[in-house]
């Protein structure tokens, strides 16, 4: 089981990597994260990585709620039940995400790209909602990563591998927060398409 969730974290690391490269470019201006996308985009969206990278998703939800029932039964220590909280919270957005992504490519002439977030963000009742789902998807990515790095390298290098849990955790706290101030249109000017807030239609008013 842990093997299998090993191997697919790879493919998983890989594809998240360039996803919040995209998105951390954008930093630099809305018109650099477009051309930025347009490439990323030329892997990603391949139909045969596109396959490769769902399954190896759903192999890394499976096993990792496999996992992660399993830490929370043998009530291992703090680290390892932080691994499994962020793991657990990681899948449910990867769930959810990629279903209302799969709903949104549904819409005529609607490109799944950045604005799709922003929309959300730019009103005040969705704000409250998104700004938890998206950013605690982020922090959690970060954490998993750090606990992950905790556990390689704390029988040899115990000091060491609280280091680099505390600082993958600062690192990922202040990208959360980078990017939440980029979506929510704080760093850089985003002109929304109005066809975007059509997908939140319930809040949104004109």
């Amino acid at each position: 089981m842990e093997s299998l969730h090993k191997v697919s974290a790879g493919f998983v690391f890989a594809f998240l990597s360039l996803h919040i490269a995209n998105h951390l470019v954008g930093l630099q201006g809305l018109d650099t994260h477009l051309a930025f996308m347009a490439v990323a985009r030329m892997v990603y969206r391949h139909p045969v990585v596109e396959m490769i990278v769902l399954l190896a998703f759903l192999m890394q939800i499976l096993t990792g709620w496999a996992l992660a029932r399993e830490i929370w039964a043998r009530r291992k220590d703090f680290v390892h039940q932080l691994q499994a909280a962020s793991g657990v919270y990681i899948a449910f957005f990867a769930i959810t995400h990629v279903a209302f992504l799969f709903c949104a490519r549904q819409v005529p002439g609607l490109d799944t790209d950045i604005y799709l977030i922003v929309a959300g963000l730019m009103q005040s009742g969705w704000m409250y909602v998104l700004i938890p789902y998206y950013g605690l998807a982020l922090f959690a990515l970060f954490v998993h990563m750090g606990c992950i790095l905790f556990d390689i390298f704390k029988k040899t290098m115990r000091p060491v591998s609280w280091g680099l849990l505390v600082v993958t955790v600062a690192i990922g706290g202040y990208a959360t927060w980078l990017m939440m101030m980029f979506y929510s249109g704080h760093t850089v000017a985003l002109h929304v398409p109005s066809q975007y807030f059509d997908i939140y239609p319930l809040i949104h008013t004109k």
